[in-house]
């Protein structure tokens, strides 16, 4: 009889927690967006991962910037964080608050090359030849691709039009490696 109650109330605390977690993400996936000044007005664009390669290798990843792929509805972005801000298997994103990560044209992420762009609503796509992210806050706390940490801060974004598009972004930071 013990057992099972201590079973039951086991299942209980990891349903809780499970529960609390997809409620803390869904707030959170609220926020995950990149936001753009464009002629004026506000343009938000849905973001759904920050997706970071990390390596196996310190001695490499103190050598190499970090690989990142941001996704999102219109979004595609290829970035790169510096090897002094590696955030490591420990996920140490507040490591990133008040740096700089460099929005690149293109680059591999992992075995996939990735190009750059974005589509704003009812154009077509658009190539990005560079731009910066500063990352402001760091936020959540759970890991994962169910998870909520959230880095948001600003952005700048050079087009290929020649146009530079300036606004802030919050997206769903996770490690892969």
């Amino acid at each position: 009889m013990r057992r099972a109650w201590l079973l039951a109330l086991c299942l209980s605390a990891c349903n809780s927690e499970e529960e609390s977690a997809a409620k803390d993400r869904a707030e959170s996936k609220k926020t995950w967006a990149l936001v753009l000044k464009v002629d004026g007005a506000d343009v938000r664009l849905p973001l759904e991962i920050m997706n970071v390669l990390l390596f196996k290798s310190d001695d490499y990843a103190s050598k190499n910037p970090s690989p990142v792929h941001i996704e999102g509805e219109g979004v595609s972005l290829y970035a790169e964080i510096a090897p002094a801000d590696y955030v490591g298997y420990e996920e140490d994103w507040k490591k990133l608050i008040g740096k700089t990560i460099t929005i690149k044209a293109s680059g591999r992420y992992h075995r996939e090359d990735i190009e750059s762009k974005i589509t704003l609503p009812g154009k077509e796509p658009v190539a990005v030849t560079g731009g910066t992210m500063l990352v402001e806050k760091f936020t959540g706390k759970w890991s994962g691709s169910e998870g909520n940490k959230t880095l948001s801060g600003r952005i700048k974004l050079t087009l290929y039009d020649g146009r530079t598009l300036e606004g802030t972004f919050a997206v769903h930071a996770i490690t892969w490696g």
